[in-house]
């Protein structure tokens, strides 16, 4: 009887992983097939106005190497003025695909340059997939939920329109680049106090850059994720391990993402951006008040009250010093003015009408995060996955507030 009861447990088991892995296959599969539909159809061909430019740009790195990239003034384009490519584009897409080249054709599997750019949105589709995926299982502990989510993206419309075959834009690397930042990011807080998770956090912030490099929407990448840290704090579910993460890929996201020349140096100037570094500070300012309640108190026996004292010490302090230095630089001009897609969010006579523009973020995005949400239960997800629910559920609310 226990035998039987075994074996049918076993083959059920059995049956369950083989069904997610031809769920999984099969969203990897129709994100590639259904991204080729018109390169299929009409060659392979790019489409569109800005993929041409992309293209054209690519052709530049390719044949004149990076430097010379930067320093490319185009007079071809923004006639009769001209425009200086290097400091107004995301090169991300671009050193991609010529990286990609490059490494087709020394490994002896060479491929035109053209057909690589068609090709770039497809392949990062699937990986986009791929990670949206992996970031539904971290969310939720259950790989079912995972290779469902997968399914889902694969298809996905919001996520298709700006991915397929031909259509080289920024955007068909960027979603990649925003799945595997958040992925890795909500790695970062996985397990206890003594895991070693928060490593993870030296990934979030490469691939963060990459991000950077990719598209403009880093700023909702950026801002998302401080989000949810300062939530964290607020909610008391601070800890070693979340300071750690979010140093590591603040840190090296910012360094990282002031070497861009169209970026420079906004992530420290901009008002779109300096949220993020007040959350830092703030995750610092934590640090510091537990460095100064371990030597006050080894035995680790102060009331809430005392914890507290010490942290409105440490907090008063800094914001003493913070608001004289920010006074300073606030009256030299140091700080920009928000910038015009944000105020068009808010102010009437700036928006331009058109729903493509006002909602920027939403049309890409749209769905994409909802997936993980619906299918998996809250409430379990709540009890057992409480910081990376409340992740989802601002990437939610972001969704309609946008």
């Amino acid at each position: 009887m226990v035998a039987a009861t075994t074996e049918v447990a076993s083959s059920t088991s059995m049956a369950r992983y083989g069904l997610r892995a031809l769920l999984i296959v099969v969203a990897l599969y129709s994100a590639y097939q259904i991204r080729l539909h018109a390169l299929t159809v009409y060659g392979n061909v790019i489409h569109e106005f800005d993929p041409w430019f992309n293209y054209r740009a690519t052709v530049y790195l390719r044949d004149h190497g990076m430097e010379k990239f930067f320093k490319w003034y185009d007079h071809k384009v923004w006639y009769p003025l001209g425009r200086p490519v290097g400091t107004t584009i995301y090169p991300g897409m671009q050193l991609t695909s010529v990286f990609i080249y490059n490494s087709l054709e020394s490994l002896g599997y060479p491929m035109s340059l053209n057909d690589v750019c068609c090709y770039v949105p497809a392949w990062f589709g699937v990986l986009a997939t791929a990670f949206l995926g992996m970031l539904a299982y971290e969310c939720t502990g259950n790989a079912d939920m995972g290779a469902v989510a997968s399914l889902i993206m694969s298809v996905v419309p919001a996520h298709l329109m700006r991915s397929v075959g031909g259509g080289y834009d920024n955007e068909s690397i960027a979603m990649t680049a925003m799945c595997a930042t958040f992925y890795f990011w909500c790695r970062s807080l996985r397990g206890g106090p003594n895991s070693l998770a928060w490593l993870w956090g030296v990934v979030s912030g490469i691939a963060y850059i990459y991000m950077v490099a990719a598209w403009g929407g880093y700023i909702f990448v950026l801002n998302m994720i401080a989000f949810h840290a300062l939530a964290l704090v607020a909610l008391g579910k601070w800890t070693p391990k979340l300071h750690r993460a979010y140093t590591l890929f603040y840190v090296i996201g910012t360094y990282g993402a002031i070497q861009v020349p169209v970026v420079g140096l906004t992530p420290l100037k901009s008002l779109e951006q300096l949220g993020a570094l007040g959350v830092f500070g703030i995750i610092q300012l934590m640090w510091i008040s537990a460095l100064v309640q371990r030597m006050q108190d080894p035995n680790n026996k102060f009331t809430k009250e005392q914890v507290m004292k010490v942290r409105a010490c440490v907090f008063g302090g800094a914001a003493l010093v913070a608001g004289m230095f920010v006074s300073v630089l606030a009256g030299r001009g140091y700080f920009g003015p928000l910038s015009s897609r944000v105020r068009g969010l808010f102010v009437q006579h700036t928006r331009t009408g058109n729903p493509l523009v006002g909602a920027w973020m939403a049309c890409s995005l749209l769905f994409t995060y909802f997936v993980p949400y619906f299918v998996y239960t809250p409430f379990e997800m709540l009890t057992s996955f409480f910081s990376l629910f409340l992740f989802f559920n601002f990437l939610i609310c972001a969704r309609w507030t946008v």
